[in-house]
């Protein structure tokens, strides 16, 4: 996917601000966000609060070279109506074949004119190497940003920490808690980056951080260090998501150089390969079963798992991807949670459960933060779904930010559970009685994408007769791979 999708740019019509930090590909995005703005009609402002290399201009579609705001003001608007990108900088650094940046109170009140539709800002030096830890003056970006970047460059992975990968190691080793030569891990680069005085540090209070894993595969030796820098950089997104207060609203892993797709190792390779942001599982155990007379279809006996509800958030844990568990309660709440008092999971009571299923899918995403990417809905009546479904919806939605990814099982029947993209969030919360999401898939049937599994279509439990037919023998009872 193209950089503008993987930072949801495309979504918004707002003005958005992008400061990239970091290292290991900040130059890169820079240009290649540029361009991509540009071909989507965006006048795009480039500029730096730090140095550039000058031959690094030529890449830019138009420059211009001062710091005198009242001549940028003039000249800036005309640039880019006549090439909807120009790179802005200071001009000559003392540093020879560098260019100066401008001063970040500049830059927000340029990117603040009317004819600037976007600014993407260089907003950390780091002597190009692929890692570096901030000193107490770093980064330099600009109060105004919208988005903050923090790039950094996964051929460091496996290589010694010291002044030839990394930035400031002296400071880097302190936040990793390494030792000066030690191998740099992917759990030691997932604590620098996601430390408040790592990774985050300088981001303005409002701003969007993302962080970008630059997989670097010019530099890649072979299709083992290929393998090796993926493997290294889906191991990083998994620990700075997996916290209870993730440091990123989403993980981005591809390759900066890349403008496009591109073949190496026998596979193909863009500006983002994979988006990985927080996931959750969304239980639906709220229903009232009327079709069951007196009982209560969630508190069934059901093994594994104790009760059908047991055994569905069983199902959600089980799979590696979804990052947490909320489970929407409603017929007889109480029981429902005692029932799951010893699962790691968050209950949310819907008082409107008798409305239907619909006010359960509002309540349970009303439940979620701003950094959850995806939710994926799981009835409590469906104890056949396996963990491996989920997590191969979760993989397609990394790897295509799709509204919608729902499960195709053998026949070529559509079922549950289905994955809604956040931003079906506001279509889901806006539909009433008793429907689920049907309507957003119609909706975005030209977009859903649709994942074999080869499997057939999961039970569901409707009446007292399916319960009785499909409950399995407790003594004979596993949990599937």
């Amino acid at each position: 996917m193209n950089l503008l999708t993987a930072l949801r740019l495309s979504e918004t019509a707002s003005k958005p601000i992008i400061a990239l930090t970091g290292a290991g590909g900040k130059s890169s995005l820079l240009f290649g966000l540029g361009s991509e703005l540009a071909a989507a009609g965006r006048a795009t402002l480039l500029t730096a609060t730090t140095r550039l290399w000058a031959d690094q201009a030529n890449r830019a579609r138009f420059s211009l070279f001062s710091q005198h705001e009242p001549t940028l003001a003039f000249e800036l608007p005309t640039s880019l109506r006549g090439y909807r990108q120009a790179l802005v900088m200071a001009g000559p650094a003392r540093e020879p074949g560098k260019l100066a940046g401008l001063d970040p109170a500049l830059i927000c009140r340029l990117a603040a004119l009317d004819a600037v539709d976007a600014a993407v800002v260089e907003a950390d030096g780091s002597r190009e190497r692929p890692l570096k830890a901030p000193a107490a003056h770093e980064p330099l970006v600009p109060p105004c940003a919208t988005h903050v970047v923090v790039v950094a460059g996964m051929a460091a992975v496996g290589r010694p920490l010291d002044e030839h990968t990394v930035h400031r190691p002296e400071r880097f080793a302190a936040l990793a808690g390494l030792q000066p030569g030690e191998l740099l891990t992917p759990q030691a680069l997932a604590a620098v980056l996601a430390h408040p005085d790592g990774g985050r540090q300088g981001c303005p209070p409002g701003a969007i951080p993302l962080l970008y894993l630059n997989l670097a595969l010019d530099g890649a030796t072979d299709a083992v260090d290929a393998q090796r820098r993926i493997a290294a950089a889906r191991s990083i997104a998994g620990q700075v998501l997996s916290r209870p207060l993730p440091a990123f609203h989403a993980v981005l892993i591809g390759s900066a150089q890349a403008d496009g797709p591109a073949e190496r190792f026998g596979e193909t390779f863009h500006p983002v390969n994979e988006a990985h942001s927080r996931t959750a599982a969304v239980v639906l155990a709220a229903g009232g079963s009327t079709r069951l007379g007196k009982e209560a279809k969630q508190l069934l006996p059901w093994q594994p798992g104790g009760v059908l509800v047991g055994r569905a958030v069983e199902i959600a844990l089980a799979a590696g991807a979804i990052d947490e568990v909320v489970v929407v309660t409603g017929h007889r709440a109480g029981e429902v949670q005692a029932a799951l008092a010893d699962r790691p999971v968050r209950a949310v009571f819907n008082p409107d459960w008798q409305s239907g299923q619909s006010s359960s899918v509002a309540a349970g995403l009303t439940a979620l933060g701003p950094e959850v990417g995806a939710a994926v809905f799981v009835l409590a009546d469906q104890p056949t779904v396996q963990p491996a479904t989920i997590d191969r919806l979760v993989q397609r939605h990394r790897e295509t930010l799709a509204p919608v990814i729902a499960p195709v099982y053998q026949g070529g029947q559509r079922g549950n559970p289905v994955l809604f993209d956040r931003r079906t969030f506001a279509e889901l919360m806006a539909l009433t009685g008793d429907v689920g999401g049907r309507p957003v898939i119609e909706r975005h049937s030209a977009e859903v994408q649709r994942v074999e599994i080869d499997a057939p279509l999961p039970l569901g439990i409707e009446t007292l007769e399916d319960y009785r037919r499909f409950r399995p023998d407790p003594a004979k009872a596993s949990t599937p791979c």
